[in-house]
């Protein structure tokens, strides 16, 4: 029987994640390509296999994991399935010429070549003279799972990604969604691939589930205020439910490209947050929207998003990323110190590195614990009161995200 797709929440307990491990495709990019990749910097790829797999082994002790290329894999068993994926891929890559080459492909190397990338084969004197290296890209942000696609209630909603080198994403992951039965659930929210032009953006690292009806998202670098139009009447239309979003106008900064990256839900009355920009004198801009289907959206001016959600029944009380010193504030929230993951209420697991976050939460009534107490000691993270988890991601912080980034729960409790 298919499993049901459900978040309702950020923190409802954890029972189906998906990640994808970092590959060949992270080895692909050279320094002078990082910024068009979106990174600060290269990253060494054998060690951040090695902290990704001490992420995906802690949530494998408290939920069902899903490896994106495994399940991409089982879809691609049939010859069918494979020629309508090559046609996609070929297409979007404009390799028309290369796609009988690519359904030819088994399933396994299919699913690989669609994230590490295949080397280009030239046609003519012009064409070598280009020095594109790739016909199909590698993927070096794949590993980022919640940009490309996110779930609320039982539907999927499929990424208009921001910059190009990161569109083939939200197409792979559409592909899974709509092919595999344990994925489908009540089916498509919006798609956004279909979307994509300028001025049009929307990013799974922009939007938080904070109840069935209420939601936070970010309108930033990477989600534009277009998109999150269009998504608000979905949501009301599709559901036939009033929904109240909370409209976050980040700046248009690297350091704040999506709004986990200054606040995450940690616990039913707690969160993880950026002082400056979410309660100190120079927070960002809060606008509420009042959604109901066939109606106009009712916009008014919030204090602040902490107040905005208050006043909608979700008293959150905040936790400082990095402390309480400014420097150390900037420092760890650079790190994506906000950027955690709840597995549970009450429960989350984070880098280990930002530690005066860690200390801040240790005095709000978290305990502090490391991924690998777990993975030895075969304690149940489940029997703790309020829990921070930290494990290993120095390198994977230096691709510019954390925890929330690279998880994309599929349900709920």
């Amino acid at each position: 029987m298919a499993r049901k797709l459900n978040i309702l929440s950020e923190t409802g307990r954890l029972r189906r994640v998906i990640v994808h491990s970092p590959g060949a495709e992270v080895e692909a990019m050279r320094p002078s390509m990082a910024e068009e990749e979106l990174y600060n910097d290269i990253i060494p790829l054998e060690i951040v296999k090695k902290e990704h797999e001490e992420l995906k082994q802690f949530l494998g002790i408290v939920s069902d994991v899903y490896e994106l290329k495994d399940l991409l894999t089982e879809v691609l068993s049939k010859p069918a399935q494979r020629k309508e994926f090559s046609k996609l891929l070929s297409s979007h890559y404009k390799q028309d010429r290369r796609q009988e080459e690519l359904a030819d492909m088994d399933a396994k190397t299919l699913a690989q070549i669609s994230i590490s990338g295949l080397l280009a084969r030239h046609s003519s004197l012009t064409d070598f003279l280009s020095n594109r290296e790739h016909d199909i890209l590698p993927l070096p942000n794949m590993y980022f799972m919640r940009d490309a696609v996110m779930v609320f209630k039982n539907r999927s909603i499929f990424s208009s990604m921001r910059f190009p080198v990161r569109r083939a994403e939200a197409l792979i992951n559409r592909f899974v969604f709509e092919n595999h039965p344990d994925f489908k659930g009540g089916g498509m929210l919006l798609d956004g691939p279909s979307l994509v032009k300028d001025g049009f953006s929307l990013e799974g690292g922009d939007f938080q589930a904070i109840s069935g009806k209420l939601l936070a998202i970010g309108v930033s670098e990477r989600t534009s205020a277009a998109a999150l139009d269009l998504l608000a009447k979905a949501i009301a239309e599709i559901f036939g439910e009033e929904v109240t979003i909370f409209a976050v106008i980040l700046p248009v900064a690297r350091a704040t490209i999506h709004l986990d990256m200054v606040f995450t839900v940690i616990d039913s009355d707690a969160c993880l947050v950026y002082e400056p920009l979410i309660l100190g004198p120079k927070r960002a801009r809060v606008l509420r929207m009042d959604i109901a289907p066939g109606k106009n959206t009712i916009i008014s001016e919030a204090d602040s998003l902490l107040s905005g959600l208050k006043s909608c029944g979700m008293d959150l009380q905040p936790v400082l990323t990095g402390g309480s010193d400014p420097l150390r504030q900037e420092r760890e929230q650079w790190m994506s110190g906000a950027n955690s993951f709840a597995f549970a209420p009450g429960k989350i697991i984070m880098y280990s590195c930002n530690v005066y976050t860690l200390e801040a939460l240790h005095r709000a009534g978290f305990e502090i614990k490391s991924a690998k107490n777990f993975l030895e000691k075969k304690e149940d993270p489940l029997s703790y009161g309020r829990l921070a988890v930290g494990f290993d991601g120095i390198e994977l912080a230096r691709g510019g995200g954390g925890a929330r980034c690279m998880t994309c729960p599929i349900e709920r409790e």
